[in-house]
Order: C-alpha cells, then sequence, then structure tokens
C-alpha cells in the first residue's frame, strides 16, 4: 500500500497505464522496475495491447464524464 491506502499495480498494469498515457517505452522501464527491452516485449503481446486499450477507453471515459459534468470549466 502506499501513503494514501492505495493497492499498488503490478510492473505490467503500471506499464500498460504509462504506455495509455502515452509514455515512451525507454522511460516507463525504468518508472516500473524493469528495463525497456522488458517493457517492449509487454507491448507486443496481444494482452498487453489489449490493456492498453481498456485503460485509453477508461481514461477517455473520465474525461468525457468530467467535462459533460461541467468540472472542466
Amino acid at each position: 500500500m502506499d501513503s494514501l491506502g492505495r493497492t499498488e499495480l503490478p510492473p505490467r498494469m503500471r506499464a500498460a497505464v504509462l504506455l495509455a498515457m502515452g509514455r515512451p517505452t525507454e522511460e516507463i522501464g525504468p518508472e516500473v522496475g524493469v528495463s525497456g527491452r522488458t517493457v517492449r516485449r509487454w507491448r507486443a503481446r496481444p494482452e498487453m495491447r489489449a490493456d492498453v486499450r481498456r485503460v485509453r477507453l477508461r481514461l477517455l471515459d473520465g474525461a468525457v464524464a468530467f467535462l459533460e459534468t461541467g468540472s472542466g470549466r
């Protein structure tokens, strides 16, 4: 758990979130505790591509909901 009481995501899932946010592979590796090569291998897997797509959709849904509620003004 982190200081806010949240459970830490596993490195592969953290990498999926960072990829969905557009972060470069070489930055992601050190941030999640693996090499850039490992992130590239993960990224090539169909299940990782699906995870990245799901995260992107959730991020987009959250942004749209935020704007629709008028909170974005």
